[in-house]
């Protein structure tokens, strides 16, 4: 009797841990969900158990689970349901991988059910008041969520809070889908990126809320020691609020790889009222290690107190490379963009010899804070081998869009205003070729400098009446500028 009554309680908790139509909660493989207990092993017995059935749901329900490193398998949706918090362990040895949420050559996973992932990132920083990024970091579980070598994976609504580092890095990976994510880090968290996009392709990011003290979302083509460059292609973001330290949507630095199809539309982007500082860039679009960026649209922008609101540049930092080269930009359309309280120029540079190519601007519409006293020299550095950074060359010589060493540029139906008077002119083009300025609106004479300009075509050109000649043509090298 004895023996046959131990039996029958073997069975009943082999099928209390067993999933059951496809579920496994946590708390029937002894997950406390008290925030002080660590769960991680009962977490990853429900992960695996469900794989073991063929796929399923690992289940959390309310409550908050303490844990390590949780790693899923194909097949497999981490489910944090409303009220349920995972949190991430203050201690760096419960992490291995270093990551609190993990996806290694997965397919058909998720993480889902509208609960919150914490990264427990105060536990991972040493308080530093003398700079402001607070650069005391220790051993760190970064990113918080990774991706890594997967397809078919989803993202989605979930709240993300105090990520140690990175939020989301998705790494070689495709079909990835990111949506209704809200993820807000310290802004004066060092490297505390939203998400990065890491040489992956047919990704999309919707519907997000991304908040940190680095890039909001970038997309990046690195590098790595033993591993073949990858591509970052096919790659659509649209609907997202964002504000950071650094830039808010960002292509490149890291840039050995291509960039191709790469579109970003129905976006707002702020500064924070408590940052120590705004945003400097809204849209920053680099390539500085030798790779290529072909066919990029940003669509439907709108930026408040934004430092720079257009970044475009092509360098020669050449990480990673034995012998630095060039790459290539072009095909790049921005449209649609209402950018107020401006602090940095605009612009679009390229090197000499190496260009930027087919870059239009249209349906523009940026105020600047303005109030320089001198219109400034042409002796504007090329700072070929720096890290790119809207802020790199000093003050510019126009208040609003500063272009040199480009070819095929359009600017169309673009106004730019300053709320402080200032001396510079709205435009100036250094070493341009082909150039469009159709319906451009400046604050103030002369709108626009060309120097050393080859067949342009001006049309449209409006400034206050009673300051001056509209457009000031200079350098040896002009020519074939026509001005309706």
């Amino acid at each position: 009797m004895g023996a046959v009554l131990r039996l029958g309680l073997a069975l009943g908790m082999a099928a209390l841990g067993a999933p059951r139509d496809g579920v496994c909660n946590v708390r029937e493989y002894g997950a406390a969900g008290d925030g002080k207990t660590n769960d991680q092993a009962a977490i990853q017995r429900a992960i695996e158990d469900c794989a073991k059935a063929g796929g399923g749901v690992a289940l959390l329900p309310a409550g908050n689970y303490l844990s390590g490193s949780v790693v899923l398998r194909s097949n497999i949706t981490l489910r944090i349901l409303p009220g349920a918090t995972l949190t991430g362990s203050r201690r760096m040895e419960d992490y291995n991988p270093p990551h609190l949420v993990s996806m290694h050559g997965v397919e058909n996973a998720a993480v889902d059910g509208g609960g919150r992932i914490h990264g427990s990132g105060d536990a991972f920083r040493r308080e530093r008041n003398d700079h402001p990024y607070l650069l005391g970091v220790r051993p760190r579980p970064s990113p918080l969520l990774e991706i890594a070598d997967s397809r078919g994976v989803r993202v989605q609504d979930i709240s993300i809070r105090d990520t140690p580092g990175w939020g989301i890095h998705v790494l070689r990976s495709d079909g990835v889908a990111i949506r209704g994510v809200s993820l807000i880090s310290p802004l004066r968290g060092p490297n505390t990126d939203g998400i990065d996009i890491d040489s992956s392709r047919n990704v999309r990011v919707a519907d997000s809320y991304i908040e940190g003290g680095d890039d909001a979302i970038v997309i990046k083509t690195p590098k790595r020691p033993g591993a073949p460059v990858g591509t970052a292609e096919n790659i659509a973001i649209t609907n997202c609020v964002m504000t950071s330290t650094s830039n808010c949507f960002k292509l490149g630095t890291e840039s050995t790889g291509d960039f191709k199809n790469i579109a970003i539309s129905n976006c707002v982007m702020f500064k924070k009222a408590d940052a120590f500082r705004a945003p400097i860039s809204g849209i920053a679009i680099e390539t500085v290690d030798g790779g290529t960026i072909d066919g990029l649209v940003a669509s439907n922008i709108t930026m408040r107190d934004v430092g720079t609101p257009v970044f475009v540049r092509l360098g020669n930092r050449g990480r990673g490379m034995e012998t630095p080269r060039p790459g290539v930009l072009r095909n790049v359309s921005i449209a649609n963009v209402v950018a107020t309280g401006g602090l940095v120029t605009s612009s679009v540079t390229g090197l000499a010899g190496h260009p930027v190519r087919d870059v239009s601007l249209d349906n523009i519409s940026i105020s600047m804070k303005g109030g320089e006293k001198t219109a400034g020299g042409l002796n504007v550095p090329e700072l070929a081998d720096h890290y790119p950074e809207a802020w790199m060359f000093g003050t510019l010589p126009a208040y609003g869009f500063y272009a040199r060493h480009a070819e095929g540029l359009t600017l169309r139906n673009v106004r730019v205003r300053w709320e402080n008077e200032d001396a510079r002119p709205a435009v100036l083009l250094d070493d341009v070729r082909t150039v469009t300025l159709d319906g451009l609106q400046a604050e103030a004479a002369p709108a626009v400098r060309l120097h050393n300009v080859v067949d342009g075509w001006i049309r449209g050109l409006r400034a206050p009446a009673g300051k001056g000649k509209l457009t000031e043509v200079t350098g040896e090298v002009s020519r074939d500028v026509r001005v309706e």
